[in-house]
């Protein structure tokens, strides 16, 4: 990926960032500590430190439901990015709403209180839309997700408004749009990196009709910064990377590992069924089934996307999918003989 990042922009510049304990903040941290940032990590109590204590990333205990907390924590720093929610598909809306909606609003709130220049947030491509044919949306899209009873989908939707009505009454604030996220270094489990490792482990006997748009992780962090750089104020960026059905996104997994694509193809209608049985059978303490109702219900749509904007406006160039499918299979395969 070619580098349009400004070093002298980024060196000593004092940055915080919420959420810098998960898989995309691990790495925007990581990237902000190499530019020569002063990066401060927003966690909550019971997060773990040890990934920022490597990266020598100074941390702050700033819980989102708590102003004075972020507040402080915000005090002297230019720019904020906005990454901590809750990123998982369970149905628990208190959680969710509490975190994406409640937790966005008053990041903007204690950010404008403490004088901080930008804010970039990040939202999600669930937030532009979606389609039942193999259409590429871009943010131009009328939003078409509302109808979906997902918690996460809804809050993200619900968080950027809020971000996108704090722009217009003259906040800056610049929001980001990343695909389905996949990369090394995934500690953290995310819901696509989760989905690798089953079908790695062949424990994931389904292929679903719809697809999406996959980017490196490392990406993200990338376009994350070049949007707090040189982003307009009140505009939507998408950071993607390619546009994969289902079917091709597992045949480019099995190509790694020699291992066969699932057996079963699970249209849209009969995709959420299987996933409430699986669900019901597997009602066990710790045990996370392989595929929940939300994300069956996700996965039967298309959620292809263009990332023109980003590549003209911010210098945005995702790596080629190739060196990410492999990248990702590596990490895996030495995190399972840990």
């Amino acid at each position: 990926m070619s580098s349009s990042l400004n070093a002298q922009f980024w060196r000593y510049r004092p940055v915080a960032v919420t959420g810098a304990t998960g898989f995309i903040g691990h790495h925007v941290a990581q990237l902000l500590a190499a530019q020569g940032a002063q990066v401060r990590a927003l966690i909550r109590p019971s997060s773990r430190t040890q990934r920022l204590e490597a990266l020598g990333v100074p941390w702050v205990v700033a819980p989102l439901d708590s102003a004075e907390a972020l507040a402080r924590a915000f005090a002297q720093q230019d720019i904020v990015i906005h990454l901590a929610g809750a990123v998982h598909l369970r149905q628990d809306w208190q959680e969710v709403w509490h975190t994406n909606v409640e937790g966005t609003r008053q990041v903007l709130r204690a950010a404008k209180q403490a004088g901080v220049r930008r804010v970039v947030h990040v939202s999600s491509i669930v937030s532009i839309g979606a389609s039942q044919e193999p259409t590429v949306l871009d943010e131009t899209a009328r939003w078409n997700l509302g109808h979906l009873r997902v918690p996460y989908v809804l809050s993200k939707r619900r968080a950027e408004e809020i971000a996108l009505a704090a722009a217009e009454q003259g906040q800056d604030v610049v929001i980001v749009n990343p695909a389905s996220v996949i990369g090394p270094e995934d500690y953290s489990r995310s819901e696509f990196g989760v989905l690798c490792r089953r079908f790695w482990s062949r424990r994931l006997p389904l292929v679903f009709r719809g697809g999406s748009n996959f980017v490196d992780v490392r990406d993200v962090a990338q376009g994350i910064l070049l949007a707090a750089q040189q982003g307009r104020a009140g505009r939507r960026y998408i950071l993607g990377g390619v546009n994969r059905s289902w079917l091709d996104f597992f045949r480019d997994l099995a190509r790694l590992s020699w291992w066969p694509i699932p057996r079963w193809y699970a249209p849209g209608t009969v995709a959420p069924l299987i996933a409430w049985i699986n669900t019901y059978c597997e009602r066990r303490p710790g045990k996370r089934p392989y595929l929940s109702p939300a994300q069956a219900e996700l996965l039967s749509w298309f959620f292809f996307m263009s990332s023109r904007r980003a590549r003209e406006e911010l210098g945005y160039e995702p790596r080629p999918w190739t060196q990410t499918l492999r990248d990702t299979y590596q990490f895996w395969m030495v995190a399972r003989s840990a």
